[in-house]
């Protein structure tokens, strides 16, 4: 937390696609069908022609323990055999979530799971229910009897599968529910859990009712709908996710396997249905952890290469040691757009792979549909047409960087579920350019932090020169203590719009942190505005989609500075600087017009000035020529 700028840690990256042979090649990995094997048997030489080294298989409950306590995995072992003799490395899930029903063939079977139906019928009360209280197929992890069963499953597809290929299984995935990822699936729209023993639960713990929170809630419309128990059912919901979990992965090493999760986009729209923020509380149960993307963000396609390098940064930042990128484009074939989306893949699986803790990827959604009533087969050709290569090896900077953190709050994605101000959640925007840009500056070692990262006593925390907090407008207040005393220890505070102006149920508080950032009032304007700037350069804001309300003009407390002062009032502006704080009334990184370069180099000039002289007396350098 000092101003000393310290040394570039050493990247170590492996070239699996036309690079150079390393000690331990990155993993490569793709899903491979039993269909795929049938109808071509020389897949796997194809794809290790194409830089796969390893195959990401299902073992389907309902295949192996058709009857209870009958293990048979005859099924799939000549399947597994095929692969592995052939030279690729396995990641297996353990598909019990209660995912549609595909014969070794690739043929659908309409109302059957990869639960076994016994478990259905032995066990009525153990599957979820969505809010209308709709069951579902997907299993309740938390009930006991399913637990007991699934435990069953696992520790004996962990011992088989160990003993009969030594060193060729990667990790074990824990399959909780149909797409595989550690969250809570949907009908439609409509959550789960809220079968009996869910809302018993909840009741016993806070008093109070299930609530059901489906809604949307837009920043461009004012305030938000509140909902005194959002956060507790945030709380409620992921410390079950967590607690189920936790118990598989122990179950997975209990057998001498290594435990792995796949965990969906973060810091979107959807993240108040799914709980996909227990990513962050997961890293002591993982050995390797998939954080994926599919190039859509709930409403339409998006091809953005931003997105698996700043999730990736941030599973790094919460502990995860091993993390791999999963890039999918089931939803752009379903369209035939995926050869579109290709270079997008390249490009953000090479980024992504050129940080120290991710060790490899996994691509989906590549597959021929021939037949509308069988599961897809790979295409190879749009395989062929990746081009994933990771930067090479660098050695050792011996200059100094600046190490800030980029502040993602999982209580603040909570809150504005479904927000599309201006066309997009600008909340998410902000976060993912704020990322994008700081990160490509030679001078930075970025890291996205999540709220785990401001406990006390948090090591990477204690290296931090600043944290940067971009529309977090949502923030319980206990995250806005621990900024506070980050601050006070010596860090460097920046937001760049709205820090905490509601608490975590979608609660006004008016509250942007003034009495740290120095903000006397703030007058909101509904266009843009001009200001200047003390070295005498003029500053146009223009109004734009993702500048969904204007820009805060903001009036300073005495001590501190106004940067970028409006030509029609000189007591209030767009920019104000205090003792290590920094304050922008918009969201400079989202500019999208003429002047786009110039903001952005202002949002990274500012945050340097803010570390590097901490005092308000520090004048503007005079611009580049």
């Amino acid at each position: 937390m000092n101003f000393l700028l310290r040394s570039a840690a050493t990247l170590l990256c492996s070239l699996f696609v036309g690079g150079a042979a390393t000690a331990k090649p990155q993993v490569a990995t793709l899903i491979v069908m039993p269909q795929d094997l049938r109808q071509n048997p020389q897949i796997v030489s194809d794809l290790q022609r194409r830089g796969i080294n390893h195959a990401t298989v299902y073992l389907t409950w309902a295949d192996v323990e058709a009857q209870p306590g009958h293990f048979d995995f005859s099924a799939y072992d000549p399947y597994f055999d095929q692969l592995t003799q052939g030279g690729l490395s396995l990641v297996v899930v353990l598909d019990m979530g209660g995912r549609a029903y595909f014969d070794g063939t690739g043929k659908h079977f309409p109302g059957r799971t990869t639960v076994p139906e016994w478990l259905y019928r032995q066990v009525p009360d153990g599957f979820m229910k969505n809010f209308s209280g709709q069951s579902t197929p997907q299993p309740d992890f938390m009930n006991p009897t399913v637990r007991q069963f699934s435990a069953q499953f696992v520790r004996n597809a962990v011992t088989h599968l160990s003993q009969r290929y030594p060193g060729k299984v990667t990790a074990y995935s824990i399959g909780l529910q149909e797409e595989h990822e550690i969250k809570y699936g949907q009908t439609g729209y409509q959550w789960r859990d809220y079968a009996d023993a869910a809302q018993a639960a909840f009741r016993q713990q806070t008093g109070a009712p299930l609530p059901v929170i489906n809604y949307t809630s837009d920043i461009a419309l004012g305030l938000p709908r509140t909902e005194p128990l959002l956060h507790a059912h945030k709380q409620f919901r992921e410390a079950n996710l967590k607690d189920a979990t936790c118990f598989y992965a122990n179950a997975i090493r209990s057998q001498g396997g290594r435990a792995m999760s796949y965990f969906g986009e973060l810091f979107t729209t959807h993240d108040g249905i799914y709980a996909t923020s227990v990513a962050e509380q997961l890293a002591d149960c993982l050995d390797i952890a998939v954080i994926d993307y599919n190039f859509y963000d709930g409403y339409s396609l998006s091809p953005d290469a931003r997105v698996l390098p700043m999730l990736a940064n941030y599973m790094a930042s919460v502990g995860y040691k091993q993390i791999m990128v999963g890039a999918y484009a089931e939803q752009w074939e379903r369209v035939k757009k995926s050869a579109e989306l290709l270079p997008v893949i390249s490009r953000t699986l090479s980024t992504s792979l050129a940080q120290p803790s991710v060790i490899g990827y996994e691509v989906g959604g590549l597959q021929r549909h021939l037949d509308t009533h069988l599961a897809g087969t790979l295409d190879l050709d749009k395989l062929q047409a990746l081009r994933v290569q990771p930067p090479a090896p660098t050695t050792a900077s011996t200059g100094k960087k600046l190490t800030v953190g980029i502040l993602a709050s999982t209580s603040n994605y909570y809150v504005w579920h479904g927000d599309r101000s201006g066309g997009v959640n600008v909340h998410r925007e902000a976060l993912l350019e704020a990322y994008n840009l700081l990160s490509t500056q030679p001078g930075f070692d970025v890291h996205v932090i999540g709220e785990k990262n401001l406990q006390e006593g948090d090591l990477l925390l204690q290296r931090l020169d600043a944290i940067v907090v971009p529309h977090q407008a949502a923030l319980p207040a206990s995250i806005k203590q621990q900024l506070k005393a980050y601050w006070k220890k010596g860090g460097t505070l920046v937001q760049d719009m709205r820090l905490g102006e509601f608490d975590e149920n979608g609660k006004p508080v008016y509250d942007w942190m003034h009495e740290v950032f120095g903000i006397e009032n703030i007058t909101w304007r509904p266009r843009g505005g001009i200001f200047l700037t003390d070295d005498g350069q003029i500053l146009r804001l223009k109004p734009a989609r993702k500048l969904y309300t204007g820009h805060a003009a903001m009036t300073p407390r005495p001590g501190y500075r106004l940067l970028a002062t409006d030509i029609l009032n000189k007591r209030q502006g767009i920019m104000v600087r205090g003792e290590r704080t920094l304050v922008f009334g918009f969201t400079p990184q989202l500019v999208e017009d003429a002047t786009q370069a110039m903001w952005q180099q202002i949002f990274v000039r500012e945050i340097v000035n803010a570390v590097r002289c901490p005092t308000t007396t520090c004048k503007t350098p005079p611009r580049s020529p």
